[in-house]
């Protein structure tokens, strides 16, 4: 981790700048992270883009109790995207071949502008709609592009980096446990506890899948260590979701990684105990003494969830087929905010079906999940990991939105995650490697075309 920091000072100093100048002149800001790119260009320094567009989201999860001067960062974000987005439109040749993980998706992503005829405030949605399009072409074939130039010592940093966003919780909380806190409950930097929660669980598959491609990658106690930090983390912020989805991972990954048929088996298994327990699921938390840690008395609730969804289902009969466009449903939940919070429900749908479902239509969402379930099934071949990453994901998403945003600091995770298990350069990396003693050239592509 020490040499990680030492290795990449530039990256940490830039941080540090932008939290500088966003904390007494938030308007600079808007000039200074596309400058940043620039900088990060002209040095080569290719990782760092993609490093500073992770922790740039991080930072625009930020809520106001935090630190009201950092949400310049919300705006700002999207400038520093727009930026890395003209580079690689105006240097595509240095990127060939390209990542085929937005081929996969463009089906969908050409329905969505569709949708945005319904809309209820067409430039938000045309905005979200080009922001999650650029965000599926953009990361993929930085991913690729940096593992080209750097090898397996860029996944290594990329892991030592996020966890050093996770240790950055611990220093905040030194400050004030107030700020690094809600209500008893963990959230580090991010705006909120489940925030923190769904980006350790997304973190945990990511290290699980890239070790698995290469056993190499770290030290068994590096890996004993970020696992256990992960699993702390995750127990802090008291996410029922993501220990739940967690739990769900490391269950299918094992017998993913024996056979697809054992996989299967224990997904039905799975499913049969979930059901099992959730029937008796309040009986077994006072039996074991965990009423706090898992706020029985939500449980009924659903911590509010139940009721949006009711809510978001009533408003779908107006967009069922088609949609209302992207933005749709924070339109829908904003302009009832306050029948809402009298209800007691504060936030969006919590569900991304459901919210994609308001966005884009029956059409979209299956176009949608159509191209999702293909991509880590075909993944599986190569990866027999991927499907124990996708039925956790469908699990997950069962219970937040987060995937229907595109500038959050886990949608992001999940498509380098995408990118990982499709792309043969990395996971076939050991017949596409040179003989020992031999070394690739930094900076030239390997030759093989790739496609999801």
């Amino acid at each position: 981790m020490l040499s990680f920091l030492r290795s990449h000072y530039q990256l940490i100093l830039v941080i540090l700048v932008w939290l500088t100048v966003g904390y007494f002149y938030q308007a600079a800001v808007l000039l200074l992270l596309p400058l940043s790119v620039l900088f990060f260009k002209s040095r080569e320094l290719w990782p760092e883009i993609l490093f500073g567009m992770l922790i740039i989201f991080v930072f625009s999860d930020m809520e106001h109790d935090m630190f009201l001067r950092m949400i310049v960062f919300k705006k700002a974000k999207n400038f520093y995207v727009i930026t890395v987005a003209l580079i690689f439109m105006l240097e595509t040749y240095r990127y060939q071949p390209l990542s085929g993980v937005f081929k996969v998706f463009m089906p969908f992503f050409i329905f969505s502008l569709f949708p945005l005829l319904f809309s209820n405030s067409l430039l938000v949605g045309l905005q979200k709609t080009l922001s999650y399009a650029l965000l599926f072409l953009i990361v993929p074939n930085w991913v690729l592009y940096s593992f080209r130039r750097q090898g397996w010592p860029f996944f290594r940093n990329l892991i030592f980096f996020m966890t050093s966003i996770l240790l950055a919780g611990l220093v905040l909380a030194q400050f004030g446990l107030e700020l690094a806190s809600v209500l008893g409950r963990f959230r580090g930097i991010f705006g909120n506890p489940n925030g923190l929660g769904i980006f350790c669980y997304l973190m945990l598959m990511l290290v699980m899948v890239l070790t698995s491609i290469n056993p190499k990658l770290l030290s068994w106690f590096e890996r004993l260590v970020i696992v256990a930090l992960i699993g702390y983390f995750i127990i802090k912020t008291g996410s029922r979701t993501a220990l739940s989805a967690a739990l769900m991972f490391f269950i299918f990954h094992r017998f993913f990684s024996y056979s697809p048929w054992i996989g299967f088996i224990g997904l039905v298994a799975t499913l049969v105990g979930v059901e099992v327990i959730s029937t008796n699921f309040e009986a077994i938390v006072i039996a074991l003494g965990l009423e706090d840690y898992f706020r029985l008395g939500t449980l009924k609730e659903g911590s509010g969830r139940y009721f949006a969804w009711e809510f978001a289902w009533i408003h779908i009969q107006d967009y069922f087929v088609f949609g209302g466009g992207f933005a749709n449903d924070e339109f829908i939940m904003r302009s009832n905010r306050l029948y809402l919070e009298k209800m007691g429900h504060q936030g969006g749908v919590h569900n991304t079906y459901l919210s994609f479902w308001l966005n884009v239509g029956l059409v979209g969402l299956l176009l949608y999940f159509r191209s999702f379930v293909l991509i880590f099934v075909k993944a599986s071949k190569l990866v027999p990991m991927s499907l124990a990453v996708l039925f956790s994901c469908l699990f997950s998403i069962m219970y937040e939105s987060w995937l229907v945003g595109s500038l959050n600091p886990y949608t992001i995770v999940l498509v380098i995650i995408m990118t990982v298990v499709t792309e043969h350069e990395i996971v076939q990396w050991r017949e596409l490697s040179p003989p020992d003693g031999e070394e690739l050239e930094s900076a030239s592509p390997l030759p093989t075309a790739v496609t999801a």
